[in-house]
């Protein structure tokens, strides 16, 4: 099982973006009006800071408080609270324009507040319906792939990577588009001001970009390396908590913490590296523009004092937007860095995406299928990964109603062979068919209705009985659902549950006992009612009781189904109609149990090991011993 998911070739950031795009779509309309409420509190940010100029005339005490014509600035001005300018009164005129200014920045606020509150309900809707598609695409995943992939990884897919992909969002739309409006309603107003500071002040963009490129490069690729390495502590903790019984048996809680301690200082390391590449954009570009804005003070103070087409108010006004400016383009250039963790998330999550479903490659076309005759094999092969064939030339038929065996040793075809049933996997060669046609020409979710499974691993869910056992159908009726579980032996222990059918389970149902869990898995396939049924011995680790009462529930849940049984001990597969023995992915032997015994093959030998004492000689030769 490899590390980490394996996925399609890496996408530039460009198309990252687009990717991204199609989840910010469907709520454009919020993306807009984010945009609009913060261009329309930007142009009131930069509004109430020209209202400097009448503020400072009329405090050096200027007679003419507003500027004179001819400038978009004046204009402005002239147009906005020329009507509050008191004339001979240079305190009232100060008190109007201290009004204009507060009540400016009033709305300027108000509006930043809104779009905040739209912000956040467009960040947290995308990353829902991202989260939501990548689960339910990780859901229609072939088989295979899981067993590709560790559990940690994909979980951490699935919750991590779809979190630290809304900083896409909240840089883009939060951050970014409040400190882009900054920005280009500043410059806007000062090039109304003087188009020769503007242009002075303007060299440091360039700049700042050209000095940030390799730094973000290095930090996309650090960020994915870093979610690779989460994926594995989640991984490393999730193995723990499963396994925490075998641990403490064997003492190995050193051993445990030594491995995790180990990877997490991997881990903690690398976000060191990268956060020092990170908090590098911040400081490089403020002390650009520290010498930018000494250069334009210099420059300024040339216009007014002596080409005089500046007045000191405007200087004083330019030095501040500029010094304004420093603030939303340091958050701009912090932007690409803290997107590259997000867009390294993006390409996990596409990793996943970008896996072909099962529905995607299913070109079954029959919807409703019947099964009224038999399921033959014929000449079917596997091989799991182009590696040694699992299944070798596989050939054989079940008829309707028959109980079919499949023994064999550990790694010999068995469980492959069942996976096939229900197209978990594929053949590379042969083909099955049921009642003479290819399951493959049968669409997916047609032929798993056809098909149950009760398994030696009961999965439950952390969720009610009654949810746990109309799994499958979840329309049934209480009566339906008290049938079969009285047919299961497992009604009685349900209604005395605390709670009954509504009692709560645990996670993989550790409130109750083996025995308990496999009549609910039994009462679960007698529900969902499937004529083919693929049965992994469910009683070789119960006890005496439990283990009657689970074989009484099986042989109900058996009678008229075509049933696939894992053998594992002899003994309870003796009445099957047919039993496959199978030893390095070949059928080698087929027949009933008194045949096969006569025969002395392959199912004689693996009998003897089971229930027959060792030979004569060797009795002698440990009396001997002794």
């Amino acid at each position: 099982m490899s590390g980490e998911i394996t996925g399609t070739h890496r996408v530039p950031s460009r198309g990252m973006w687009g990717r991204l795009w199609v989840f910010v779509r469907p709520h454009r309309a919020k993306l807009v009006g984010v945009v609009v409420l913060n261009a329309v509190a930007a142009v009131a940010d930069v509004f109430s800071f020209t209202l400097l100029i009448p503020f400072l005339n009329a405090l050096f005490g200027k007679a003419q408080i507003l500027p004179s014509g001819g400038k978009f600035i004046a204009d402005l001005l002239q147009s906005t609270i020329g009507m509050l300018m008191v004339d001979g009164n240079q305190m009232a005129s100060l008190r109007n324009v201290i009004l204009v200014i507060l009540f400016a920045v009033a709305i300027k606020n108000a509006l930043v507040w809104l779009s905040g509150q739209i912000g956040v309900q467009l960040q947290e809707y995308v990353v829902r319906d991202l989260r939501d598609h990548v689960y339910a695409h990780m859901l229609r995943l072939p088989l295979p792939w899981f067993t590709r992939n560790k559990v940690g990884q994909v979980i951490s897919r699935i919750l991590n990577d779809t979190t630290n992909a809304k900083a896409v969002v909240t840089e883009l739309v939060t951050r970014s588009m409040w400190s882009g409006a900054q920005v280009i309603s500043t410059i806007v107003g000062m090039f109304a001001l003087s188009w020769k500071l503007s242009l002075a002040a303007l060299v440091v963009a360039p700049l700042t970009i050209g000095a940030l490129q390799p730094v973000l490069r290095k930090l996309r690729k650090g960020y994915r390396r870093l979610g690779n390495d989460q994926g594995e502590i989640t991984s490393l903790v999730q193995e723990v908590v499963s396994g925490v019984r075998l641990i403490k048996s064997y003492g190995a809680e050193p051993r445990e913490q030594h491995r995790f301690m180990t990877r997490n200082a991997a881990f903690a390391r690398g976000y060191v590296r990268i956060g020092r590449l990170s908090l590098l954009s911040g400081p490089l570009t403020e002390t650009l523009g520290a010498f930018t804005a000494v250069a334009i003070l210099w420059f300024g103070a040339h216009l007014v004092l002596v080409e005089k087409t500046l007045g000191d108010s405007e200087l004083i006004l330019f030095l501040i937007w500029v010094m304004r400016l420093l603030q939303p383009l340091k958050q701009l250039s912090q932007v690409q860095p803290a997107a590259q963790q997000s867009l390294a998330s993006a390409e996990r999550i596409f990793d996943i995406l970008d896996a072909p479903a099962e529905t995607a490659m299913d070109r079954g076309t029959i919807t409703a299928p019947v099964f009224e005759r038999d399921v033959r094999f014929e000449g079917v092969s596997f091989a799991y990964d182009e590696g040694a064939e699992a299944l070798r030339e596989v050939s054989f038929m079940a008829r309707k109603g028959e109980v079919v065996a499949l023994v064999g040793a550990s790694g010999a075809g068995k469980s492959t062979l069942v996976d096939l049933l229900p197209r978990f996997i594929e053949p590379t060669r042969g083909r099955i068919t049921m009642d003479a046609v290819d399951i493959r020409d049968i669409r997916l979710d047609a032929l798993r209705a056809l098909t149950g499974i009760v398994s030696q691993d009961t999965v439950l869910f952390n969720d009610t009985v009654r949810a746990n056992v109309a799994f499958g159908r979840t329309e049934a009726t209480q009566a339906q659902l008290d049938a079969a579980a009285q047919a299961a032996n497992a009604l009685s222990f349900i209604q005395a549950l605390p709670e009954g059918w509504d009692t709560n389970l645990g996670e993989r149902g550790t409130r109750l006992s083996g025995g308990q869990r496999q009549r609910l898995a039994i009462a679960r396939a007698l529900l969902s009612d499937p004529p083919i049924l693929i049965l992994d011995e469910a009683t070789s680790a119960l006890d005496a009781e439990s283990e009657r009462l689970v074989q009484e529930a099986i042989d109900r849940l058996l009678l008229g189904r075509t049933v696939f049984v894992i053998a594992h001990r002899l003994a309870t597969i003796q009445h099957a109609n047919r039993i496959l023995v199978f030893e390095q992915g070949r059928l080698v032997e087929e027949g009933a149990h008194e045949a096969l015994l006569a025969s002395g093959g392959a199912y004689a030998r693996l009998h003897a090991l089971q229930f027959e004492r060792r030979p004569a000689a060797d009795d002698s030769v440990v009396a001997a011993d002794a």
